[in-house]
């Protein structure tokens, strides 16, 4: 495949990083859900890949990251009720 799409299956997000499904599901950034579809954004797996090896993000990314885990822990949060 020569270009990605922005948002990748389970199966397109594990080729990305070549890894198995499950451990990209077990391991793996959080996935975005899209009714019945679950779907990785392929910028959340290039940081996810970034940090396996230390690399640092730069303060937008770091902002940005910590603003996406706050909104998902807040939108869990509102789900339980």
């Amino acid at each position: 495949m020569t270009a990605w799409p922005r948002l990748l299956s389970v199966e397109l997000a594990a080729q990305y990083l070549s890894l198995s499904m499950s451990t990209l599901r077990a391991a793996g950034p959080e996935p975005k859900r899209h009714g019945r579809r679950v779907l990785y954004d392929i910028r959340d797996l290039d940081r996810w890949a970034d940090r396996l090896d230390g690399q640092p993000l730069d303060e937008r990314e770091e902002e940005e990251e910590a603003a996406a885990f706050e909104k998902r822990w807040m939108d869990k949060r509102r789900a339980r009720g």
